[in-house]
């Protein structure tokens, strides 16, 4: 399953390391040595190790030389040193370079066992991440990743900005290490920032172990939080533990009191009436839109949305109805260059697992409420001129300028307060946020084609303070410019 390289001059050592373990224990099948950087690189055109183990000091081309020649070419490689107590100042240096760690020699089994089993737990975390964003995952081997024949899914969220992924994880970790035949992975790449999600392997078909989890996370935090635990699944299926999780988790719109959600049975219950249902409710709001009866779609659309956010509802279906909902809004008429609008109007709708951002389910009702009657006010007040136009126009090209409503008010000859009710009433949005979200439209566009540093982007987005540009990107889109950049690359 896994291959281990050991590079050290000294063949003996080389063979008490090789001699003393029970690689197998770890999954490790295959070893194979080498006697200095050189004859390890050239191995490397063969052999493809997962670790690789190298001491420092060597004759030709030392440890150092030869993680910095390795990683050119084999980034994905786990490196870890082997090092002398005299040698600490390279090592310092290696694990500058990237290693995941270092060695004291001469090497203490202990201490090796417990860093492979560290090694492999974060390669194996990667690996996990990796599978739920790929799109085929039958191509990929489940079973070289999850030991036992089990696993459930455990998720939290809090609304408060603290990242708390530290503490939750060691609180779920610590849990699962009591039971061996227990392990937890962290899936950073699941979803958005507040939202923490771990898989969890098993060897018995059982819950308990994600609810005994589940208690001890929320009884140890102070800030208000909810978990949820999807039912028991084979491995071979655990991308949907971490789908029911999440879906379990957003049904908290409907209950926001209870702390824990274990099951649900309006998830797994028949939802093809309810789905031909709603796409017939929406089909008539189409035909509403192309005879121009704005007044009736606005009514429509309302009653819609009162339909939609019930609590027997899917959690699949609401979402599938909200998008659909959007997609009707796209279509309503508009002038040239609304496109920023609807895209500014739409973001809180567009990031990622959106639902969890909502303390209850009035709240969501509300702000899509909101929506429509904005938009719907916008094209009952298409065709008026007045200084608007001009005003995001001039955002659109200048929003890297330090822009506020008062200097545009006094560029364009207009009261501070006629133009924030003005603006308001035209676009459904107050200028503020019309400016934000423009530069955080242009942002996400740069973090995507641009290899900008984070820094780089707020400056050209009219953020001087780049930890602050983080934190309003985070507030707009739900996640840091770290974490958006990454999901676009996924």
């Amino acid at each position: 399953m896994y291959k281990v390289m050991i590079v050290d001059d000294e063949k003996f050592i080389r063979k008490s390391i090789r001699n003393r373990m029970d690689w197998k224990k770890h999954g490790i099948t295959e070893i194979e040595e080498a006697g200095n950087g050189e004859e390890a690189l050239k191995l490397l055109d063969t052999f493809n190790p997962e670790i690789i183990l190298v001491d420092i000091r060597m004759p030709k081309m030392d440890g150092l030389a030869f993680i910095t020649e390795a990683k050119k070419k084999y980034p994905e490689i786990n490196y870890v040193i082997m090092s002398a107590y005299s040698d600490f100042s390279y090592a310092k240096t290696a694990i500058q370079l990237g290693v995941e760690a270092y060695l004291l020699k001469p090497v203490n089994k202990d201490e090796l066992e417990t860093l492979l089993h560290k090694v492999l737990h974060r390669m194996n975390e990667k690996k996990l991440n990796h599978m739920l964003r790929s799109i085929k995952m039958d191509d990929l081997d489940q079973g070289m990743v999850l030991q036992y024949p089990y696993c459930l899914a455990l998720a939290f969220y809090t609304m408060q900005e603290e990242d708390l992924a530290a503490r939750i994880s060691m609180i779920v970790k610590e849990q699962t290490v009591k039971n061996q035949d227990c392990c937890a992975y962290d899936l950073r790449d699941c979803s958005r920032s507040g939202c923490y999600v771990f898989l969890i392997n098993m060897k018995a078909e059982s819950q308990d172990p994600g609810r005994v989890c589940a208690e001890s996370v929320l009884s140890a935090m102070e800030e208000p939080m909810w978990a949820a635990v999807s039912l028991v699944f084979e491995r071979g299926e655990f991308h949907k533990t971490v789908a029911q999780s999440l879906c379990f988790l957003k049904r908290k719109l409907f209950c926001p009191q209870k702390r824990i959600i274990v099951r649900s049975s309006w998830e797994s219950s028949e939802a093809s009436e309810k789905q031909r249902k709603m796409h017939e409710e929406l089909g008539q709001v189409y035909g509403l839109i192309r005879k121009g009866d704005f007044i009736c779609v606005e009514d429509e659309l309302i009653s819609s949305i009162d339909g939609l956010l019930i609590e027997t509802m899917p959690i699949t279906l609401i979402e599938q109805g909200i998008d659909e909902i959007l997609v009707m809004l796209c279509h309503l008429p508009r002038e040239a260059g609304d496109d920023m609008d609807f895209n500014i109007l739409f973001h809180d709708f567009k990031s990622r697992d959106y639902l969890l951002a909502y303390e209850n389910v009035e709240e969501l009702k509300d702000s899509l409420k909101n929506l429509v009657r904005r938009l719907l006010r916008m094209v009952k007040n298409q065709g008026t001129t007045d200084a608007i136009a001009n005003i995001k126009e001039h955002v659109e090209k200048n929003y890297s300028d330090n822009l506020n409503v008062a200097d545009l008010a006094r560029k364009y000859g207009l009261n501070v307060s006629y133009l924030s009710t003005l603006f308001k009433e035209r676009t459904g949005m107050n200028l503020t946020a019309y400016i934000e979200g423009t530069r955080m439209e242009k942002a996400k566009k740069l973090l995507k084609e641009r290899d900008w540093t984070v820094t780089e982007v707020a400056l050209h987005t009219g953020y001087s303070n780049s930890n602050y540009f983080s934190r309003v990107f985070k507030k707009y889109t739900g996640v840091t410019p770290g974490e958006y950049r990454e999901m676009k690359k996924g």
